[in-house]
């Protein structure tokens, strides 16, 4: 018995593309609970959201770095080197023709199709920190 070759080919620069910055609300680099504040002002969070961040956040510095795993490139991590939230402040929209143009092209770029994005409906489509389209 022969074995086909399955070789699958990756478009490796589809992703390879950039937009200017025009966000409103940027939390720095790192993950501290100033951070985390900072996030739940912006987000006009209620005081249970916040005090939930802040104990999950507790939770996630008590937890030590995964080292079972198949791949040790975990410990490369450095989380301090992480943004955490960036937000242009955009709403979601409800319809298509409402999502912000570079939004829009993004999905095109990426290859989403239009009948992909119907299929999709009731889905969220996330850019940057924020939700953008659902």
């Amino acid at each position: 018995m022969v074995k086909e070759n399955t070789s699958l080919e990756i478009e490796r620069n589809i992703g390879d593309f950039a937009y200017p910055e025009t966000h409103t609300h940027d939390a720095g680099v790192g993950l501290t609970e100033k951070t985390i504040h900072y996030i739940s002002d912006v987000k006009q969070d209620p005081d249970w959201v916040r005090e939930f961040r802040l104990k999950a956040f507790k939770i996630f510095q008590s937890k030590p770095m995964p080292t079972h795993w198949a791949s040790r490139d975990l410990e490369a991590i450095v989380f301090d080197n992480i943004r955490y939230y960036l937000s242009g402040g955009v709403q979601p929209k409800r319809n298509w023709e409402d999502v912000p143009e570079d939004v829009k092209r993004t999905f095109e770029r990426l290859g989403i199709p239009e009948q992909e994005r119907k299929f999709l409906a009731g889905v969220e489509a996330q850019f940057d920190s924020e939700a953008v389209y659902s």
